[in-house]
């Protein structure tokens, strides 16, 4: 098996599966977790306040756990954790013979495995490489996720219309349901930090390139 671990920064965190506080408890939600003793038995059943939930999200993300986030802090840890992926898909490259060169886009699949856009000699044998190494899926989850976010703050920001946009009559049955399926996510999830990972998500979803002309 390659592996490709270098020196990881342990302040990334990361995201996977469909919301952010089924990964962030192993097997129990984020609002709360039993505890088991040595002898078996189930302990009490803890309840998290919003407050240490949201703390834990950001947390997470690799983000500052308290105080109000910004922009700025988003951008803090997409940039390391762009870094850190750099340097270990370059490590990969070298361990599996892939020519250094090679254009390489990475994004997440509906199951939260990395896939590869283009065809290269190797292409396969690296895609179970990076999806085999936990580290490296932490934190290439973790620079999705924060990007995912940047981005649909600049989509939101450049597409914000009045209320004659949505009575165009050209609109489409595809984008009111679009519509209606963000006013039930921001209805059921509010504010929170949560909400904002979701509707990123399902907006402006993240693509990395390495060796990107850009």
């Amino acid at each position: 098996m390659t592996v490709i671990s270098g020196n990881i920064n342990t302040n990334l965190y990361a995201y996977a599966g469909s919301t952010l506080s089924e990964q962030i408890d192993t097997g129990a939600s984020s609002s709360s977790k039993k505890e088991t003793g040595s002898t078996g038995k189930t302990g009490d059943t803890i309840t998290l306040s919003p407050e240490v939930a949201t703390a834990r999200a950001k947390e997470y993300l690799g983000l500052p756990p308290t105080g109000r986030l910004g922009l700025t802090d988003f951008e803090t840890a997409a940039s390391d954790q762009k870094d850190t992926v750099d340097a270990m898909l370059a490590t990969a490259l070298e361990k599996l013979g892939i020519d250094p060169n090679q254009t390489i886009s990475l994004s997440l699949d509906n199951d939260n495995n990395i896939v590869i856009e283009e065809d290269f000699e190797g292409k396969s044998e690296l895609e179970e490489v990076l999806n085999d190494e936990d580290d490296f899926m932490k934190v290439f989850r973790g620079l999705s996720a924060n990007n995912e976010v940047l981005d649909y703050v600049d989509s939101f920001q450049m597409n914000t219309g009045t209320l004659l946009d949505y009575m165009n009559p050209d609109t489409s049955e595809e984008y009111l349901t679009s519509l209606a399926a963000k006013q039930s996510i921001l209805k059921s999830g509010g504010s929170s930090i949560e909400t904002v990972w979701q509707l990123s998500r399902m907006e402006t979803p993240y693509t990395y390139t390495y060796n990107s002309d850009e």
